[in-house]
């Protein structure tokens, strides 16, 4: 019987979803084109759109770090990425606000590819490379004007445990508009909704998440020469912090 209860749950989460995100948009391009406070915008997007799929879902996040976060200047968040519930529970966690990149096919969405373009997501084509990085190189302005960003640097989803390795191009876009970066560790998400799949929670009724946010890397004293070196060591402090994670959240 509990079986039976936690499918009908993933199913109905799935029609939940599609709604709630709906109607969320709707609220966003109303709120952004009578150009209310960014702040209510910020504060929809997190408490309403994102806290509460992520509880519907089931997830409780365990976080450590938020002391890490800077708070007087633009960032990068470089998370892990292995689930559709990511960005959402990023955006549950984060005393900051954010904007993130998706690819660019969800700016293909009715309604909901409207609301990201205005509120200002990055479209990331990840077939065209040249155009990625203008894409960067525009958002370079709001960065300076103190906005954050955050960036999936394995690119896609994974499918496994293992992280994989990391793109250049989050790490140039940081290099170049001299923000620090915050590497977050996220482990059991996919737990709760694996890659490829699109039901939650079928086997279990909560998912414990952790969420740990690594210090704050200054770049000011790098080049885009020292792309790679910059790009392994980062990897290689995530990759560290996951592999203590996985025994608490990986079962």
């Amino acid at each position: 019987m509990f079986k039976i209860f936690l499918w009908l749950r993933a199913l109905l989460f799935i029609f939940f979803v599609v709604i709630h995100t709906f109607i969320s948009s709707l609220f966003v391009i109303s709120l952004l084109l009578i150009k209310a406070p960014r702040s209510w915008v910020d504060w929809f997007i997190r408490d309403y759109w994102c806290k509460t799929m992520v509880k519907l879902a089931g997830i409780e996040v365990e976080l450590s770090g938020v002391e890490n976060i800077p708070q007087d200047t633009g960032f990068l968040y470089l998370f892990t990425h292995s689930s559709h519930l990511d960005i959402p529970v990023l955006f549950s966690q984060s005393p900051k606000s954010f904007r993130f990149g998706a690819k660019s096919s969800l700016f293909k969405i009715p309604i909901f590819g409207y609301a990201i373009t205005l509120s200002g997501t990055l479209p990331i084509s990840r077939e065209n490379r040249s155009k990625v990085f203008e894409v960067y190189r525009q958002a370079e302005e709001r960065v300076a004007k103190g906005e954050a960003f955050a960036l999936a640097p394995e690119g896609g989803r994974r499918k496994s445990d293992e992280i994989k390795d990391f793109k250049s191009g989050p790490f140039l876009f940081a290099i170049n508009a001299k923000m620090p970066i915050v590497p977050v560790v996220l482990c059991g998400v996919d737990r709760c909704l694996p890659n490829g799949s699109v039901f939650i929670n079928t086997s279990r009724f909560k998912q414990k998440v952790g969420m740990r946010i690594l210090p704050a890397m200054d770049l000011k004293g790098y080049n885009p020469e020292q792309v790679k070196q910059l790009k392994d060591q980062v990897r290689e402090q995530m990759v560290k912090t996951y592999e203590e994670m996985k025994p608490l959240y990986l079962n």
